[in-house]
């Protein structure tokens, strides 16, 4: 199952301060590990999905006890993946 945190911080590629999805997968025993990052627009193509400060930023995994911070869809004008 795949689930969203929104991160806010500075995004290297557009130099704008916002938002961005970090996307989690669930694994064994109810933790989401991180997989990289789901941006849309411009960010998209940015070529640092995988080594994105916002990335860095993320927790490695959400357990059980923290998944309530977790989006199951993604926020509007964010559908390019």
């Amino acid at each position: 199952m795949k689930k969203y945190l929104y991160l806010q911080g500075f995004c290297q590629h557009t130099h704008y301060a916002s938002l961005q999805p970090v996307l989690y997968e669930k694994e064994e025993g109810d933790v989401y590990r991180k997989v990289r990052m789901a941006c849309d627009g411009s960010c998209s193509l940015c070529g640092r999905m995988e080594i994105c400060d916002y990335l860095d930023d993320a927790p490695d995994e959400i357990g059980p006890e923290e998944e309530w911070k977790l989006k199951e869809e993604r926020m509007t004008g964010t559908d390019t993946f």
